[in-house]
């Protein structure tokens, strides 16, 4: 018998996942204005490429290190020095690599997807199909 019940537990998981959601809504919109933007070069400071965790590098502006999470797979193409393309959004602080939305997309996608699946009376589906 496990400690929480999946239907106990099962409103804060709806909440989670719709605040997952507008956070992403949020940062979608963002990143479509972003994605309209000249994007300027940055020189890469630090490299932090990982096998099984999430890869990044780093850059300095305005005296300030920032780090820029990217693909496991596209983080070897960014040595330290190496010239990176980025936008800056001065309004939340941070950069944004330009990718035709495709990271903010899928991260919608991924909370609407599961939100979906967890507003679904599934316990009331399969007892039905049951009998």
């Amino acid at each position: 018998m496990s400690y929480l019940s999946y239907s106990k537990s099962r409103p804060f998981i709806i909440v989670f996942l719709v605040l997952g959601t507008i956070y992403n809504v949020f940062f979608l919109l963002e990143d479509n204005k972003l994605e309209k933007l000249k994007s300027q070069l940055f020189t890469i400071t630090g490299q932090y490429c990982q096998a099984s965790k999430n890869s990044s590098v780093s850059i300095e502006f305005k005296s300030k290190s920032y780090r820029i999470s990217m693909s496991n797979a596209e983080c070897p193409k960014y040595p330290i020095g190496s010239k990176i393309s980025l936008v800056y959004n001065d309004k939340y602080d941070y950069f944004y690599q330009q990718d035709g939305l495709k990271t903010s997309t899928f991260k919608l996608f991924f909370f609407s997807f599961l939100l979906f699946l967890s507003i679904i009376p599934w316990d009331r589906l399969l007892k039905k199909k049951r009998k």
